[in-house]
């Protein structure tokens, strides 16, 4: 029976509470970086599902721009990777096609590249969230975690739409431990 990984949610959009608190400000705007952030928010997750220390996005952010991970597009996936293992989750950025995500999902969650709020109009990318399990069916539900503020209400959308805007990149993760089982 396929699993549903317990990841929790965070959002992308900073708190200024935490933004003042770790010295964002000498980054320069928050809403900009918020924006940008969707990478580093899905990392946190990731970070808090297995059990480690999280940084706050704040924080992150200022980890990613001293290791270059991220460019005006968003965050590398390489970086991502790289910051993950630092932290304590090996981690490693690679093409999954579409048709393995729910035999990976099986062992862990996986980070990937898709369009914000999947639509189904042939635009791909752009935007990070977590894919967390599946339910099986003719065109699987998948269950995911998105740091924007549309992912705060969603969080299932069928395969076929998750497909339509994936850019075939993710960024996986070693098994995850549940409860003493792999």
């Amino acid at each position: 029976m396929p699993r549903v990984h317990d990841v929790p949610m965070c959002r992308q959009l900073i708190d200024p509470a935490e933004w003042d608190l770790h010295g964002g400000w000498a980054l320069g705007d928050r809403i900009e970086w918020s924006n940008r952030a969707c990478g580093l928010a899905s990392l946190r997750m990731i970070l808090l599902a297995y059990g480690c220390e999280a940084p706050t996005v704040t924080e992150l952010l200022k980890l990613a721009v001293k290791n270059e991970v991220l460019t005006p597009r968003g965050a590398l996936h390489a970086g991502i990777a790289s910051l993950a293992t630092e932290l304590g989750v090996a981690s490693t950025a690679e093409p999954v096609p579409v048709e393995d995500l729910t035999r990976r999902l099986d062992d862990a969650p996986l980070i990937v590249s898709v369009t914000e709020q999947f639509p189904d109009d042939g635009r791909a990318g752009g935007h990070l969230v977590i894919l967390r399990g599946y339910e099986d069916g003719p065109d699987p539900t998948i269950h995911f975690r998105d740091p924007s503020a549309w992912g705060q209400t969603h969080d299932r959308v069928p395969l076929s739409r998750v497909s339509a805007s994936y850019t075939g990149r993710a960024v996986t993760f070693t098994p995850l431990i549940h409860n003493g089982e792999s």
